[in-house]
């Protein structure tokens, strides 16, 4: 319980007034000479009783109600509403105790029966009052926070600052906007309080040492693209404040209330946490521009982070208008291949020279977006950086701009194994036709080779290996096989009919293989076709968007093979069609590689074919999947130049530079990081910067690098409505804020906490009431 005006309980001395009252003006018997005296002594003691009850029932009204008129101007409150409401029951208790005393009084002293069944029915009222407000009580649980208005208070700072919050507005950042309340904030604190600052970079770990320590933490806050989510710094916030000794606790949230801010934040386990401390009161202090108005290079696509030469690029970009209708010229800029760059010159990082591209003129409306695609060529062989920006600046400058890196390399070698000539003819002009081959514009280099010349092939050479109906190999080129699988290559095999029992289940093709052979299935009059399950397995992402509306059907599967039991690690990705449901495609890992087994025959030529996959009218499904296949043979899809912030980026180097240190250069500058690679893979666990990062090799060759971007719309500053709020924090669970005026509007309920000045005034006015009752009966009897 805290009182607003302590001083006022001095007041409670002037109950000694009705006291002093009571002893000097009370009434001393009257002698009157009565010939009838026998009659009146005969009531003498029981009238001197009644008499004296009297008083004293008109004495104890009257204490209680100067008790509870000086309790009431005090301004007694709680801050927890469990005791408030537990208090709110002493209350009504008291006053039907009150009633109750003096309706059994006014029954004893015989006064008037229509004010003691008058007194009977308040004393009953006041207790159903109790039996309702008991059970709001108890469901309310908790203990309360004690102490008075100025008792110290831990309070946790959280800071959002996202690159959102640098939005100018009347030439003051949102940021600063932040940490100048912050600082008035600490101002208002009760002497002895304790201050958390924390932020997405550092998260809420510990008090600062007293409250210019603090200060000065508010003043050195600075944006950070990545960290920590809100509602986890809050759900941090919550848990050292609870850690605090002291009995008042306090959080503060400077943000601009943006969806980005706390999206996914309604699926966390803040809302249950904070219904689990209901006595924290929480501040939602909003420091969101009103009229805002910016312009946003929303997110950035390429066509691929890694391209064959001769191959274009496609750069797919999304602008998005926040505010009135405007004009904005949208550039593109690629940087010149220099592999002695970058470098650092006293301090300045030194960078190669870029050319602009492209440049666009837009016209965007009021929440509109618009795709704008711009096209590379003419690319030479090296990994390119560049950005696309807009030309004139707005009030967040730090959305205008994004980077895109992208590698344009030789064409990945691949060895394609046929059993019969020209086997290869609809795989090889499915994924590498012969004429982009030649014009070096295909993804693969494709070299075909038979089972006889296999055993003296150099496999490491090549990126994939691919079996076409394989048959009779030999045991030495099975282990050639195996042994490439195990150092990380990527093998396909697609059964035929030159598979047998006897040659597939032998010692050394089992070491490939999903598992031992078991029988050949003939369709019939039955249709099969490849039907996946679901579209999540990285073979089928081009299938995603278009899901149920692959026409699978239309290429049926007239006979395939099947196995006994598949191997532990083996995966089906796709199944043939009910009821048959086999495996159709099947995916291993093996050693450091990767083996996909697929169980009826591509080869071209057969009589009869096995399936129309390839040779069926409009058969694209089938050259989509087999140049998936492809490319994650020889993981060009692991090879990722394009990140968002805070996640973990991996580059492979060149064989040359597998062993060799290198030179991280990152966006900020300053001196360059050595970094050294594992077996040829170099890991940046931290990318807490946005920009392009960059890797060159201490003893020459090709440099390395990617881009960091901030998550797409992340700089969205449309504002959260009240329902998404509630669903976050948890309705009446936090208070909202954006002037000084406001704050100290609502830390002022928080301080004070519930008051009770209006149901102690009512039960003064009724002690005074039934005071006044009874004196005026009590008096016109006496006379």
């Amino acid at each position: 319980m805290q009182l607003a005006n302590l001083s006022l309980l001095i007041g409670g001395l002037l109950i000694g007034v009705p006291i002093l009252l009571h002893l000097v003006m009370r009434q001393q018997p009257k002698r009157i000479v009565f010939p009838a005296l026998r009659f009146v002594r005969a009531r003498n003691v029981q009238n001197q009783r009644r008499l004296e009850l009297k008083h004293w029932i008109l004495l104890f009204l009257r204490c209680v109600a100067i008790l509870l008129l000086v309790l009431a101007l005090a301004r007694p409150s709680v801050s927890s509403a469990a005791v408030s409401s537990w208090v709110l029951v002493g209350l009504l208790a008291f006053g039907a105790g009150i009633a109750g005393i003096v309706a059994a009084a006014t029954w004893l002293v015989g006064a008037s029966r229509g004010l003691a069944i008058g007194m009977t029915i308040l004393a009953i009222a006041l207790l159903a009052g109790v039996g309702v407000v008991t059970p709001l009580a108890l469901s309310a649980g908790g203990a309360g926070s004690l102490g008075d208005q100025e008792a110290p208070v831990s309070a946790v700072f959280v800071f959002d600052t996202s690159p959102r919050l640098l939005y100018q507005h009347e030439n003051q950042t949102r940021l600063e906007k932040a940490q100048e309340i912050a600082i008035w904030l600490t101002g208002q604190l009760p002497p002895e309080s304790e201050v958390a600052i924390a932020d997405r970079r550092t998260g809420a770990s510990i008090f600062a040492a007293d409250i210019g320590a603090a200060r000065q933490a508010i003043q050195r806050l600075e944006v950070s693209p990545g960290g920590e989510s809100m509602d986890r710094i809050v759900s941090q916030a919550v848990d050292l404040a609870d850690s605090s000794e002291k009995k008042r606790k306090e959080i503060y949230v400077f943000t601009d209330l943006s969806q980005p801010a706390w999206s996914g934040a309604q699926q966390s386990d803040l809302k249950n946490k904070l219904a689990q401390h209901p006595d924290y009161p929480l501040y939602l202090i909003d420091v969101g521009a009103v009229d805002v108005r910016n312009t946003s290079v929303a997110d950035l696509q390429l066509s691929a982070d890694s391209v064959s030469k001769n191959s274009d690029v496609l750069v797919q970009v999304e602008v998005a208008q926040d505010g009135p209708e405007t004009s904005q010229t949208l550039e593109l800029y690629l940087e010149q291949l220099d592999n002695a760059l970058p470098i650092v010159e006293d301090g300045e990082l030194i960078l190669p020279k870029a050319d602009r591209r492209d440049r666009r003129n837009l016209q965007l409306a009021d929440g509109e977006s618009q795709a704008v695609q711009f096209r590379l060529s003419d690319l030479p062989v090296g990994v390119h950086h560049g950005w696309v920006n807009l030309a004139a600046a707005d009030g967040l400058e730090a959305d205008d701009k994004r980077w895109f890196t992208f590698e344009v390399r030789e064409p990945w070698p691949l060895l394609v194994v046929e059993t019969t000539p020209d086997a290869s003819r609809d795989l090889i002009n499915a994924i590498a036709p012969p004429a982009f081959q030649d014009s070096g514009r295909a993804p693969f280099q494709v070299d075909v080779v038979t089972p006889e010349t296999l055993d003296r092939q150099e496999l490491d050479a090549y990126r994939g290996i691919v079996l076409v109906d394989p048959g009779a190999y030999s045991n030495n080129a099975w282990r050639k096989l195996d042994q490439y699988v195990q150092r990380g290559g990527g093998l396909a095999i697609f059964l035929g009919q030159s598979a047998s029992l006897d040659k597939m289940n032998g010692e050394e093709p089992q070491k490939l293989l999903p598992g031992k052979l078991s029988r050949q299935w003939r369709a019939g009059d039955r249709i099969w076709y490849l039907e996946p399950k679901d579209y999540q397995h990285q073979l089928l992402a081009p299938f995603r968007e278009i899901g149920d509306s692959v026409p699978w059907r239309s290429f049926p599967v007239a006979r395939h093979w099947s196995f006994d039991d598949l191997a532990p690690e083996a995966d089906v990705v796709i199944p043939f069609s009910s009821p048959n449901n086999l495996p159709a495609l099947i995916e291993q890992r093996i050693g450091d590689g990767l083996v996909l087994t697929f169980t009826t025959s591509i080869a071209s030529g057969e009589s009869p074919p096995w399936n129309t996959l390839f040779t069926g009218f409009d058969s694209w499904p089938f050259f989509v999947l087999t140049n998936q296949m492809a490319k994650y043979l020889v993981r060009s899809g692991e090879e990722r130049l394009n990140y968002f912030v805070g996640e973990r980026a991996s580059l492979l180097t060149g064989p040359q530079q597998a062993e060799q240190t290198h030179l991280l250069f990152t966006p900020r500058g300053g001196d360059p990081q050595e970094v050294i690679p594992d077996r040829g893979l170099i890991t940046i666990p931290f990318t807490d910067q946005i920009g392009s990062y960059r890797l060159r090799p201490l003893g020459g060759g090709p440099t390395l690098g990617f881009s960091v971007n901030l998550p797409p719309y992340a700089t969205q500053l449309n504002p959260l409505a009240a329902e998404e709020l509630d669903g976050i924090f948890g309705a009446d669970r936090y208070q909202v804020a954006k002037e000084q005026s406001e704050i100290e509007r609502e830390q002022g309920k928080a301080r004070v906490g519930r008051e009770f000045f209006s149901p102690l005034i009512l039960l003064v006015a009724l002690m005074l009431a039934i005071e006044f009752a009874l004196s005026q009966r009590f008096y016109r009897q006496e006379a």
